[in-house]
């Protein structure tokens, strides 16, 4: 499909490639569409950035710095010059043995391989290798502590920045620091960021699981409080939570294991068949005719326990959770922290197995809306109970390994998401269609009740790089934002950019001085990637309706005639060595058979798409 209306861009590893000349640019993936004045800069010195700073200032354009662009928000863009920082590279090791300056174009595993070369590492790190020192302090990437620091936000000592006047400027004093360890890149341009360091570490890596009610009676959180570092992978139709422990351990233990959490890499052949089988699964889900509904979802939590278990154990076509070699699992075990927490993948396919980031295969790329909330640390058991409730009344399977529950302690960080509060940060994936303007994903009446339970119960804060944009427009700025926080970063932007050269729509909402949001100019049904709250049913997939659900007053899109949730006993499904092969034998089997009790007026609805998809596949 045209995924524009001027030019034919695809997606290529972090980017859309465009095939004619275009100014355009995106995230990693199409969310959100950019339309600025001026071709993307790529300094690669700080007088460079100096000089476009001060050509933005002569000409009285606006300019936005970046890293990798993996925020699928519009706190990337800008209507003037976008700046690439990742030319910006440099490290350097300060006498005091202790602390380290990088350019803020570094990413983070080429960070971290620096510092064990000095037998130093970070306390901690986000889960992603690829993002630039600079953009995770952009926006507050972080890891999954409480006991010690949970971003590399927290382990900021200082900066030197280009502020709005152009003028180069060290940033170091502990108010400034406040707004500048996540500086939403509306203070300026960072050039490079000096981190304080540890003597190098190993950590011990066990997942296991344990029953879901270690949410809601305590335990949970006094691990939460007490683990050197751990994270949560809720599945609440098995009532299951898979335990991702990571114990620091002496540098001199042995073990030399990697991990493919979080953001894994995925081999060509699972991609190859998940877009087999996406398709028919999420046609099914959407159909008006209950028996392929109840199909549909069927199949989707037998993928969701599949890819439970690849947290756990070797699961055919999908990378090992924790490894040594590459191909087998080992768990428990034991790795440098950096190849632990923060996986990096490959925008091209690499080895015998044809590893990639799940994005970047071509026709068969895996795309997703993924969605982050900071939830006060004392609000887990209420909300967890919120959750069971809402998948009682509407099925809602999260097939790509669940519900991600990472934690941070309480910061001071104006525009940490977890500031003034312990916090759980809550995440899950939306899988995208393969036309994710106009077809529906399943789930949405439960995802979008849940995330709208979220905003309004609980006040909780999106992350700055993830979630639909209706979650930062400017309503839902006002929900999260504390007012002492926002006043006190809204006064470093008038310090450090007042003329406002570093400004976009992003930060007039911020400022309430607007409420524009960059949204994708194809949207269709604005509801389908959380771009609005629907207000009607166009604003929803076909054969959906805005609606509410059963004791909830949050507006959601739901299939007509959708089966209510049902609860999943997991020793009906195939061994995890066998499912898979199990999906590509029957599918077309159970959908043939599913539709095939389905009524003219189901078919007319809808099952007509399913049944061409049956016959491409």
């Amino acid at each position: 499909m045209k995924y524009h209306a001027r030019s034919c861009l695809m997606l290529i590893g972090l980017s859309f490639i465009s095939c004619e000349s275009t100014k355009d640019y995106t995230s990693y993936k199409r969310i959100p569409l950019c339309t600025p004045s001026d071709d993307i800069r790529y300094p690669k010195t700080n007088n460079e950035v100096i000089d476009i700073v001060k050509e933005a200032i002569t000409r009285g354009v606006t300019v936005k710095p970046f890293g990798s662009r993996h925020s699928q928000t519009d706190i990337i863009c800008t209507e003037g010059i976008p700046v690439d920082l990742r030319g910006i590279r440099h490290f350097y090791m300060h006498d005091d043995g202790i602390t380290a300056t990088f350019g803020s174009g570094v990413n983070l595993r080429d960070a971290t391989e620096f510092l064990r070369k000095h037998g130093r590492g970070l306390r901690t790190t986000p889960a992603y290798g690829n993002i630039t020192i600079g953009g995770a302090i952009g926006t507050g990437a972080h890891g999954s502590t409480i006991k010690f620091n949970a971003s590399i936000s927290s382990q900021v000592v200082g900066l030197t920045i280009v502020d709005g006047m152009g003028n180069v400027r060290e940033i170091s004093d502990p108010d400034d620091l406040k707004a500048f360890r996540v500086n939403l890149g509306l203070l300026g341009i960072v050039v490079d960021v000096t981190l304080y360091t540890v003597p190098l570490y190993k950590t011990r890596a066990h997942n296991y699981v344990v029953p879901d009610e270690a949410l809601t009676n305590g335990v949970g959180i006094n691990w939460a409080k007490s683990t050197d570092q751990i994270a949560f992978y809720w599945f609440p139709s098995f009532h299951e939570v898979v335990v991702a422990n990571w114990t620091i351990v002496d540098v001199n233990t042995p073990g030399n294991a990697r991990t493919n959490d979080h953001v894994p890499s995925s081999y060509a052949s699972f991609n190859a068949l998940s877009a087999v089988g996406k398709e028919i699964i999420f046609g099914l889900t959407s159909s008006t005719c209950a028996v392929a509904n109840a199909l549909g979802y069927t199949i989707l939590h037998a993928v969701e326990y599949y890819l439970q278990l690849s947290l756990l154990i070797q699961t055919p076509n999908f990378a090992p959770i924790y490894t040594e070699d590459e191909f087998t699992v080992k768990n428990p075990a034991v790795g440098y922290y950096d190849l632990m927490f923060a996986p990096i993948c490959y925008d091209d396919e690499r080895g015998p197995l044809k590893a990639a980031c799940v994005w970047a295969h071509g026709d068969n790329a895996i795309t997703i809306l993924d969605n982050e909330f900071a939830l006060d640390l004392a609000d887990l058991p209420n909300f967890i109970r919120d959750v069971k409730d809402v998948i009682s009344k509407t099925p809602t399977a999260f097939p790509l390994q669940g519900i991600l529950m990472r934690f941070s302690d309480k910061s001071d960080i104006y525009m940490s998401t977890a500031y003034g509060r312990q916090t759980v940060h809550f995440e899950f994936y939306l899988w995208n269609r393969n036309d994710p303007y106009t077809d529906p994903s399943a789930s949405l009446a439960g995802y979008q009740t849940i995330l709208q339970i979220l905003t309004r119960k609980y006040k909780a804060r999106s992350h700055w790089g993830k979630s639909g944009l209706v979650h930062h427009n400017s309503e839902s700025l006002d929900l999260k934002l504390d007012g002492e926080a926002r006043r006190g970063f809204v006064a470093a932007m008038t310090k450090f950019d007042p003329n406002e050269v570093f400004i976009n729509n992003f930060g007039r909402r911020m400022k309430r001085k607007g409420t524009k949001v960059d949204i994708d100019p194809l949207t269709v049904h604005c509801a389908l990637l959380d771009n609005c709250i629907c207000s009607k049913d166009t604003d929803c997939g076909y054969d959906q309706t805005c609606t509410t659900l059963p004791g909830y007053t949050y507006p959601v899109c739901k299939t007509k005639n959708e089966v209510k949730e049902f609860t999943m006993d997991t020793s009906a499904f195939p061994p995890a060595l066998g499912i898979f092969g199990f999906f590509l034998n029957n599918i077309h089997t159970l959908a043939n058979a599913a539709l095939s009790k389905c009524s003219l007026d189901d078919l007319l609805g809808g099952v007509f798409g399913i049944l061409e998809k049956l016959g491409r596949y």
